[in-house]
């Protein structure tokens, strides 16, 4: 079943969480395919030379942080800094593979390899605008909601760690405990962790009960999205416990329940949200 670019536009748009125009500028819809194709690959070569700007200001602010790390410590940021750079690379590129996009969504040869770089290019802007935010200029505009999408209205991490303002976890007051806040984000994050499991067992479910493709064919896609899930696990955890070098005390007995544990849920919910939209699930 082929389908036209502008449907497929848009179930990307709801798919990865940003606007189209964000990703695609310069290169509008009505163009023929090979010269949208050539125009996006242009994009995504200046999106790319973005992206190690933004690697290399945030290398370099990390080797300059003020605060209270040893030596040791800068050297364990720097490092898991590049790891969980690559995994987010390594993520974008396997869950905008040309092959995945076009078993997702139906997609001949040329459609799926446009769908693709507008993809990579969405995501690299993701990651350039967050790196920009977190250690260069703020840009307002460029706020990461989750790891493959900018941020849309109030952002979903500060709405469930904030006190006051519809949170998940009650915080216990001034001079309060912080274990039982602690407690419960960590139940929390169990909940959408088995959430996630759930949707994903269906996501399998539904490929493998595609009648109209062979058992190859199947096991190829389910393989696809596999590679995807893998990195997309890793680099969760690790750009949550990531953010930890940025506060003045990563150790604070308030760190999980204020940070790490609200980047779990945030970034999980979201990928639930993708394999749903992507597989039709409710």
């Amino acid at each position: 079943m082929a389908a036209t670019w502008m449907p497929v536009l848009a179930l990307l748009a709801g798919l990865l969480g940003f606007a189209p125009g964000a990703r695609a500028q310069g290169c509008p819809a009505s163009q023929p395919a090979a010269e949208r194709t050539a125009c996006l690959v242009q994009a995504m070569a200046e999106a790319e030379a973005a992206l190690e700007v933004a690697r290399v200001d945030a290398t370099k602010a990390i080797a300059e942080w003020r605060g209270e790390l040893s030596e040791t410590d800068r050297a364990r940021w720097r490092e898991e800094f590049d790891k969980g750079f690559a995994l987010w690379v390594t993520f974008r590129d396997k869950v905008c593979a040309a092959p995945l996009l076009a078993r997702e969504q139906g997609l001949d040869a040329t459609r799926a390899q446009i769908a693709s770089l507008a993809c990579r290019i969405g995501i690299s802007q993701v990651i350039s605008g967050d790196l920009t935010n977190r250690f260069g200029e703020a840009v307002p505009d460029k706020a990461r909601g989750h790891l493959a999408g900018f941020q849309r209205g109030p952002n979903r991490r500060e709405l469930i760690g904030a006190e006051g303002r519809q949170p998940l976890c009650r915080h216990p007051g001034r001079g309060g405990d912080y274990a039982p806040l602690t407690a419960c984000y960590e139940r929390q994050v169990a909940r959408v962790d088995a959430e996630l499991n759930a949707v994903w067992a269906r996501a399998l479910s539904t490929i493998r009960a595609r009648e109209d493709l062979s058992a190859a064919d199947r096991a190829a896609w389910i393989e696809l999205l596999r590679g995807a899930q893998r990195p997309w696990a890793e680099l969760r955890d690790l750009a949550c416990r990531l953010e930890t070098y940025e506060t003045p005390n990563r150790f604070a007995n308030s760190i999980y329940s204020g940070l790490v544990g609200p980047c779990l849920i945030v970034e999980t919910e979201a990928r639930i949200r993708s394999l749903k939209t992507g597989y039709g699930l409710r």
